[in-house]
C-alpha cells in the first residue's frame, strides 16, 4: 500500500484538476467578458503539466524542476490576474514592485534547492496579501450582497484557504520524520487541493453572467 500511495495521491489531485477544469469550461459563457476567463486556460494548462508533462518528463528528469518553473508561473498568473481587477491604483502598483521583488528572489532561490520551500512561501504570502485587497475592494463594493454569484470571490477564498493551509506545513516540514512527513504531507495535500479546487467549482456553478463583467 505504501508503494501506491503516491499514485494515488497523484491521481487524486489530478482527478481535481480535471473536474475543476470540466466545470470551468460547462460554464465558460458566465465569466467569457472577465479576466476570470483565463482561469479556464490555466486550469488546463495545470492539469496538463501534472498529469501529462510530469508523467512523460518524470521519465527523464527530476519533476521539481519542471514543478519549480511552473509553481513560478503560477503565482505570476495569479499576480497578473489581481492587477486586472484590481481598480485602485495604489495596489496595483504595490502589485508591480512585489512582482518584480518575486521574480528576482525566485530566481535566485531556484540556484538552491533547499530553497525551493520558501520560494512558495513567499509566493503564496504575496497572493494573501493581494487576496486581502480584493476583499476588501468587493466589501466595498455594490456586489456586497450577492457575492456568492461573483466568480472572482471564490477564487480569492480558494487561494486565502489553501496557502494559508500550506505555508506554516511548508515551514513546519523539517521538523517531520521522513515516512510520517510524507504521509501527513499527502494528507494534508489532498486536504487543501479539496479545498482549493472545490471552492473553484463552487464558483464556477454559482457565478451568474451579470457579476463578471471586468
Amino acid at each position: 500500500m505504501s508503494d501506491l500511495y503516491p499514485y494515488i495521491l497523484s491521481y487524486s489531485v489530478s482527478a481535481l484538476e480535471f473536474a475543476a477544469a470540466i466545470i470551468a469550461s460547462i460554464h465558460y459563457k458566465k465569466y467569457v467578458n472577465s479576466s476570470e476567463a483565463y482561469f479556464l486556460h490555466f486550469l488546463w494548462v495545470t492539469f496538463f503539466v501534472d498529469t501529462i508533462l510530469g508523467s512523460l518528463l518524470g521519465l527523464l528528469f527530476e519533476n521539481k524542476w519542471l514543478y519549480y518553473g511552473y509553481t513560478g508561473m503560477s503565482f505570476l498568473f495569479y499576480y497578473w490576474w489581481y492587477y486586472s481587477i484590481l481598480t485602485e491604483k495604489l495596489y496595483k502598483k504595490i502589485i508591480i514592485v512585489i512582482s518584480t521583488i518575486f521574480i528576482i528572489l525566485y530566481v535566485l532561490n531556484g540556484i538552491n534547492v533547499e530553497l525551493h520551500k520558501y520560494s512558495f512561501v513567499i509566493g503564496a504570502s504575496f497572493v494573501l496579501i493581494f487576496a486581502g485587497f480584493h476583499l476588501h475592494q468587493l466589501f466595498n463594493s455594490d456586489y456586497t450582497l450577492m457575492i456568492k454569484h461573483k466568480l472572482s470571490f471564490w477564487i480569492t477564498t480558494a487561494l486565502v484557504l489553501f496557502n494559508i493551509g500550506m505555508i506554516p506545513f511548508i515551514l513546519l516540514s523539517k521538523y517531520f520524520n521522513v515516512w510520517v512527513f510524507n504521509s501527513v504531507f499527502g494528507i494534508i495535500l489532498l486536504f487543501l487541493n479539496i479545498v482549493l479546487y472545490g471552492c473553484y467549482i463552487i464558483g464556477f456553478i454559482w457565478t451568474k453572467k451579470k457579476y463578471n463583467h471586468f
